[in-house]
């Protein structure tokens, strides 16, 4: 396709980078001012917000995006070649996203463990009132940690688009975010073992799905493995956290 800017893969990958970084960033900073300022749940806010972008997306497809070689199917112009995620390993679907993935992952991890910002979003998300009365700006810290988390989605998004996809459409995402809550609590909130367990969940509904082609198992046992992959780790955090432990009742006499 024809694009607006082009120039060679050093230069347009890193702008296709982070354009869609600055992107997610930026649209979370509206829901994050509603929390701080007002009070609004961002859960509610954020939910309703995807509603608003799809629908923002369905119309930039039918217009200014909208591929005219698409014989009236609605998505972009392909991405230009020079933007394209380079494929780690011929003819694979693994491609350049995959090693972005690992270096923001662990880049995270020494942010948030080694650096004074990462002890004030630590402080803030243990007891936001404890740090903002040690003198923690709260909204700042907020901000800042919707933005990074805003800017990782937006990462993950180019990868489909640039990596895998090679165009922009509405179906791009089968329920990546959803998928994502799950990875992350079963890794317990840590950036690396995020690692572990998206190669886990990954790993379930891959499997799952070629069991289901090879001997016709229900490709639902794998929602069912990670239902209480993920069922188990609450229980645990929760009898962790809480110190319940149990003991045999003695019997009298």
């Amino acid at each position: 396709g024809s694009g607006v800017i082009d120039g060679p893969s050093y230069i347009m990958i890193p702008v296709v980078l982070i354009a869609g970084a600055l992107a997610g960033a930026v649209m979370l900073i509206g829901p994050t001012l509603l929390k701080t300022r007002l009070g609004v749940d961002e859960v509610v806010t954020t939910l309703l917000l995807n509603f608003i972008v799809i629908l923002f997306v369905q119309m930039m497809l039918e217009g200014a995006l909208k591929d005219p070689m698409s014989m009236g199917w609605p998505q972009s112009e392909p991405v230009i070649d020079s933007a394209v995620l380079p494929p780690l390993i011929e003819r694979m679907r693994v491609h350049l996203g995959l090693v972005i993935a690992l270096i923001c992952a662990v880049a995270l991890a020494i942010f948030v463990k080694r650096t004074v910002w990462g002890f004030e979003i630590r402080a803030v998300g243990e007891n936001a009132a404890a740090a903002r009365f040690s003198g923690i700006s709260v909204t700042k810290t907020m901000v800042l940690v919707a933005m990074l988390s805003g800017g990782l989605a937006g990462l993950a998004g180019v990868s489909e688009v640039a990596g895998t996809r090679g165009y922009l459409a509405t179906d791009l995402s089968p329920g990546y975010g959803y998928a994502g809550i799950v990875v992350a609590m079963l890794a317990r909130l840590s950036p690396v073992g995020v690692i572990i367990s998206a190669v886990f969940v990954a790993s379930v509904f891959v499997g799952a799905d070629s069991m289901s082609r090879a001997i016709g198992v229900s490709s639902y046992l794998a929602d069912l493995i990670v239902a209480m992959s993920l069922l188990c780790v609450l229980i645990g955090g929760f009898l962790t956290r809480f110190k319940v432990h149990f003991e045999r009742q003695k019997s009298a006499g």
